[in-house]
């Protein structure tokens, strides 16, 4: 696994705080990641992500240069 340098960073102080090993941080972190619930509304009949007011757009050209990129 490769981490950006300011997030394992982040890590390492999580797991130093903690007195726990890095892997089990991580663990931790992803699990409550995972757990956190997703605030979603209903539009148009389809279940749609609550962002906040900052985040960028997801325009229809992004979505598809996303979907490219999987391929």
């Amino acid at each position: 696994m490769s981490l950006d340098d300011d997030v394992f960073q982040l890590l390492k102080d999580y797991a130093e705080s903690r007195s726990v090993a890095l892997g089990k941080a991580a663990s931790e972190l992803v699990r409550r990641g995972l757990a956190a619930p997703v605030e979603t509304r209903l539009v148009h009949g389809f279940h749609a992500v609550v962002l906040p007011p900052n985040s960028p757009k997801v325009t229809s050209a992004r979505i598809k240069r996303l979907l490219e990129d999987e391929i």
